[in-house]
């Protein structure tokens, strides 16, 4: 997994997690911005990285990966943690295994184990392996999940380049992974501050996910970004976001908290 770092002169890190189907390049207004004052650690995840042809793991994988290349450089300690749907997931195991302690910590509409049983699961993860499988390959059909309206005609040419890249494996890896990835029982107290970030027009798909945060988490404070739907936020307002986390990296708290 290629790891990529920007604002090394700056002595606080940030570790900043993106989401499936997308690079992390996709990210990179929000990331410059963050570098100004910050240390930005950004993977490349697996399977998403253009410049590799290795396929996806696991959340947990990731983790532990992502852990070792930490603790190998004598990093013990991050002030920040951001981490987008699929990188949801990954921040979330990250915090819940406690090897690297984090001051703030965002989940922005992150993924959380379904903890259904097999068989349903099995179905979730065929039907989303299917919508990626497919909508790669058609244009008609990457428009109904991503308007043109909203992202143009570059951010979906991006997008499918992206998911062209993906093998199936990768795909199905994502899903099988994000919806039933493990977490230690039971899940310690976390010190860092956390918010759960999410648009109010995802705030009904992402119910199972906030719910699972308030039991296992609950001293997280959500915030609803008005008017936006799954990763928007992070893919549409990338000044916005970085504006946010840097007021919640430098001050905490958040007048939109609810």
């Amino acid at each position: 997994m290629n790891i990529y770092e920007f604002g090394q002169e700056n002595g606080a890190y940030v570790l900043f997690l993106h989401a499936s189907c997308t690079a992390w390049d996709f990210y990179e207004e929000s990331i410059q911005r963050l570098s100004a004052q910050y240390h930005v650690i950004v993977p490349a995840m697996p399977g998403h990285d253009r410049n590799t042809d290795e396929d996806y793991t696991s959340v947990e994988e990731i983790a532990a990966e992502l852990e070792r290349w930490l603790l190998e450089r004598g990093q013990t300690h991050v002030h920040g943690l951001y981490g987008l749907s699929m990188g949801g997931s990954v921040a979330l195991r990250l915090l819940a295994n406690n090897k690297i302690t984090f001051d703030k910590a965002v989940i922005d509409a992150g993924i959380t184990p379904y903890q259904l049983p097999w068989l349903l699961t099995r179905f979730i993860a065929v039907r989303d392996f299917l919508m990626v499988e497919l909508g790669k390959h058609s244009r008609k059909l990457l428009e109904l999940a991503y308007p043109p309206e909203k992202y143009g005609a570059e951010g979906l040419d991006y997008m499918q380049q992206v998911m062209r890249h993906m093998s199936a494996r990768t795909i199905w890896r994502v899903f099988d992974s994000c919806n039933n990835y493990a977490m230690p029982k039971p899940i310690p107290a976390v010190p860092a501050e956390m918010q759960y970030w999410y648009g109010s027009l995802e705030k009904k798909a992402r119910a199972w996910d906030i719910g699972y945060v308030k039991k296992n988490f609950p001293e997280t404070a959500f915030v609803e970004i008005p008017g936006l739907d799954h990763a928007e936020y992070a893919l549409l307002h990338p000044a916005e976001l970085a504006e946010r986390m840097l007021v919640f990296l430098n001050e905490g708290g958040d007048s939109n908290e609810i």
